[in-house]
């Protein structure tokens, strides 16, 4: 996705329900699929609607789950820095289904995670995702270059 600032591009990498801008996005043409504009265009939203940190509870109990999904989002970050396109999915979600069988079509081989199969981790990484991105649904889907 390209955002046109003062006649400069800036490129944007994608989470399904958000756009991340990142300077050295490489332009890959599968990306330029009609289908894909309409997937992620339509449901883009600016990170800085993101909220940066997470509400705090002055109790010991939250600030220990805090620490923990801390821990989770960390992870996250990572694996997403560390893919070019990341998943995290639900077995049973056909939208989630819709965006793997497109992938397929155009090529592009993502990292995905069953947040359902996960045992109960899944839910944990979940709601750590929708801290993250602000959407409580699946899929979330990171592109961060390719």
């Amino acid at each position: 996705m390209q955002e046109k600032k003062n006649g400069r591009s800036n490129s944007m990498a994608l989470a399904l329900g958000n756009a991340i801008p990142l300077s050295n996005l490489k332009p890959c043409p599968k990306l330029s699929c009609c289908c894909m504009k309409k997937l992620f265009f339509t449901h883009s939203v600016p990170i800085s609607r993101i909220p940066t940190t997470p509400k705090r509870t002055p109790t010991t109990v939250v600030r220990a789950t805090s620490s923990f999904g801390s821990r989770l989002e960390d992870t996250i970050k990572k694996t997403v820095a560390e893919n070019p396109v990341v998943l995290y999915s639900k077995t049973w979600c056909s939208y989630s289904s819709e965006v793997k069988i497109l992938f397929k079509k155009l090529g592009v081989d993502p990292l995905v995670f069953e947040l359902d199969e996960m045992g109960p981790q899944g839910p944990q990484l979940h709601k750590v995702l929708e801290r993250i991105t602000g959407q409580h649904t699946v899929p979330n889907v990171f592109i961060v270059q390719l």
